[in-house]
């Protein structure tokens, strides 16, 4: 009897071993392998629909783009949507996701799993709901009340030609805040 309690242990540990050593692969894997098979969309505003979100290839920034400007740094893959819809926004040219980095006019920046300074719900976004003129505020899980701003701090209405930031819902007009996802060719 001591022996097939022995052997079962061994059998139970190497299992465990296994799934251990399988699931460490797994999340190994580069995120380009694991999101192949999402599809690309642009990520357009709702107050300028002539613009988009893109991620620098130059630097850690995200930007405002033309619409009509064909850069592949514009292009983003929305991967998982766990509890309350959250998600990660992927720039497969870049090869990084987009974070915030907390507070309100927070920095909206690209880098790699870990490197948000609000943690791993930094790294996550939401969709809110859809707003009358079909646009969603693009918002952070980490804090729900700041969303992806488009509007320029110096003019009243006018598109950013800065860093992207956030900014709450309340702090004047939402119509910069919301943004739509268009499936890319």
């Amino acid at each position: 009897m001591a022996r097939s309690t022995t052997a079962s242990r061994t059998t139970r540990r190497l299992r465990t071993g296994l799934a251990a050593a399988a699931v460490a692969v797994l999340s190994a894997l580069p995120a380009t392998q694991a999101s192949a098979a999402t599809p690309k969309f642009m990520i357009k505003n709702g107050a300028f629909p002539d613009y988009k979100l893109c991620a620098s290839p130059t630097d850690d920034f995200v930007w405002l783009k033309p619409v009509s400007l064909n850069d592949p740094y514009c292009a983003w893959k929305q991967l998982g949507s766990g509890n309350e819809g959250q998600f990660t926004l992927y720039s497969p040219a870049k090869d990084e996701i987009m974070y915030y980095t907390g507070g309100n006019e927070g920095l909206v920046m690209m880098g790699d799993n870990g490197d948000s300074p609000a943690g791993p719900n930094g790294e996550l976004w939401a969709w809110g709901g859809q707003e009358s003129w079909g646009s969603s505020a693009l918002q952070s899980y980490w804090d729900s009340g700041q969303n992806v701003d488009a509007k320029s701090p110096g003019a009243q209405d006018a598109p950013r030609v800065d860093q992207v930031r956030t900014r709450g819902w309340r702090h004047g007009f939402q119509r910069e805040l919301t943004w739509s996802a268009v499936p890319l060719n």
